[in-house]
């Protein structure tokens, strides 16, 4: 405890530009502990990854972190042409200096773990990396993708989806930096809405509500997992519109943010933001995105 008392000096947030969101987050994406996006495919939950690792490597003096960034990018979807398109658009007079891009390029290491064992030997080794390298940002994407297939279903997968949360954890707390993790969907049963709820209903409330709501998917890897990120953020799309919602938090009220991707990434209608009751904030409804096409004429994920 006295440990983390002298790191508090440490602790801040990391701006996503998007400033509704921030005003929510009260500065941001949050040092020290776990914040999850989670979708559908397609939806935009890397987009907004690469937005985060941009910001966290570009420079202090304008409003980055100017710290080096590990991606670990198990689905192979990091792209270098895409960050720099967003770069660009977003921060011009940054990416138009001499040789600033490249230096932004060269903080920001992606790894690509080929199996689950070799991104847990990852996690052993990035402690001391995140402190000798200076490391300001810690994304990964997808968890999901890592743990699914190994050892099935039960408790064995349990298990080892208990130890890859406590080392993560670890990491964040000891590290103090934002660490981003993204998170599948996958079919829920007919009562498990419910489960998902953290806002503080009864059970009765939550299995009336959802009744007739039009849900069929919840986020994958299970309430051990959902119960130990910070916070949690809710890329869905519904109606024809896609929306960021803050699904979980200690300090923010349930508010959906309506947003369409860009040139220059993820870009808010409003930044009101919408307040929702219920399990419509937990909601991922089962909607196709084959609308989301980048500028290159490239799918983006």
């Amino acid at each position: 405890m006295e440990q983390r008392v002298q790191k508090e000096h440490m602790g801040g947030h990391l701006p996503t530009r998007l400033k509704g969101l921030d005003n929510a987050l009260c500065g941001g994406i949050p040092f020290g502990v776990l914040t999850e996006l989670v979708g559908p495919a397609g939806i935009g939950k890397t987009q907004l990854c690469l937005k985060l690792a941009l910001l966290a490597s570009l420079p202090t003096a304008y409003g980055g972190l100017g710290g080096r960034v590990i991606y670990i990018d198990v689905e192979s979807k990091f792209s270098s042409k895409r960050m720099i398109e967003m770069g660009s658009k977003s921060f011009p007079d940054v990416f138009h200096t001499k040789g600033m891009a490249q230096e932004m390029a060269g903080r920001i290491l992606v790894l690509q773990p080929a199996s689950l064992s070799e991104f847990t030997k990852s996690l052993q080794q990035l402690k001391i990396s995140l402190l000798q390298n200076q490391v300001k940002l810690l994304i990964i994407d997808s968890m999901a993708a890592l743990i699914s297939g190994e050892y099935g279903q039960g408790p064995a997968r349990q298990h080892l989806l208990g130890w890859h949360i406590s080392s993560i954890k670890s990491l964040a707390e000891f590290s103090r930096i934002p660490v981003v993790v993204t998170n599948q969907v996958r079919s829920q049963t007919r009562d498990e809405a419910c489960q998902y709820s953290f806002q503080g209903q009864s059970r009765e409330k939550a299995v009336e509500d959802h009744t007739g709501y039009d849900s069929h998917l919840v986020a994958a890897l299970g309430i051990h997992w959902a119960h130990a990120v910070t916070i949690r953020l809710v890329l869905d799309s519904k109606s024809g519109k896609r929306f960021i919602k803050l699904a979980k938090s200690p300090i923010s009220p349930p508010l959906a943010f309506p947003f369409n991707i860009t040139s220059s990434g993820i870009s808010l209608l409003n930044d009101d933001g919408i307040e929702l009751t219920g399990p419509e904030i937990n909601s991922i409804h089962c909607q196709g995105h084959s609308d989301i096409i980048n500028f290159d004429g490239e799918r983006f994920q």
